[in-house]
């Protein structure tokens, strides 16, 4: 499967694309690789790309005024990366995003976009798509932050990245789910005794 392909099979997975439309996007996309450590987007500054993941692991992650991160979201392969509050709003991101893992991605150009949404139906078929589904995970995440406690988090995380576990570092997690780390091992620990 090409590059395309991958990025071709989730856009169709929204809705019918015609080929002329698929053929006509594989100019406006571009390929970019980032190392582990690097930033998709950095905290601060202004974002004008979607990022489409091919392969590697990404962490959205914001610092407080002490230095202290807290992550926000995970995203791999088949997932979209974005500050889209950053680019609808014309401001800096307010989060940045980070290659947890050697990444690979497909990026467009935030203006290219908003033209592809203009010229077919289809296009806002899939954008409508994509922000539902961004939306009904950012409530579930926030509801579950509210009213859940931190091990009925655990087993949400577990449920909603079962392929992650293992790429992702403790203290990745235990920031995910607004715990320390040694909270996330007693967790842990309880749920392998019982």
């Amino acid at each position: 499967m090409t590059n395309f392909d991958q990025l071709f099979h989730v856009l169709k997975s929204y809705c019918d694309i015609p080929n002329e439309e698929l053929d006509r996007i594989k100019g406006l996309f571009y390929s970019c690789k980032l190392k582990k450590g690097e930033l998709f987007v950095r905290s601060g500054n202004m974002t004008h790309t979607i990022g489409f993941i091919l392969s590697g692991l990404l962490r959205y992650f914001y610092i407080d005024r002490n230095g202290a991160e807290s992550t926000k979201a995970f995203a791999a392969e088949n997932d979209f990366a974005v500050s889209y509050g950053s680019m609808l709003l014309n401001q800096p991101s307010a989060f940045s995003i980070e290659a947890l893992e050697d990444t690979t991605l497909l990026y467009i150009h935030y203006s290219e976009w908003k033209k592809l949404l203009d010229s077919t139906s289809c296009w806002n078929v899939v954008a409508r798509k994509v922000m539902e589904k961004i939306y009904v995970i950012k409530q579930i995440r926030e509801s579950q932050l509210l009213l859940e406690d931190a091990q009925s988090r655990y087993l949400h995380f577990i449920d909603q990245y079962p392929g992650l576990y293992n790429r992702l570092k403790q203290h990745h997690i235990a920031s995910y789910l607004g715990i320390l780390p040694v909270s996330l091992s007693r967790i842990r620990k309880k749920i392998r005794e019982s």
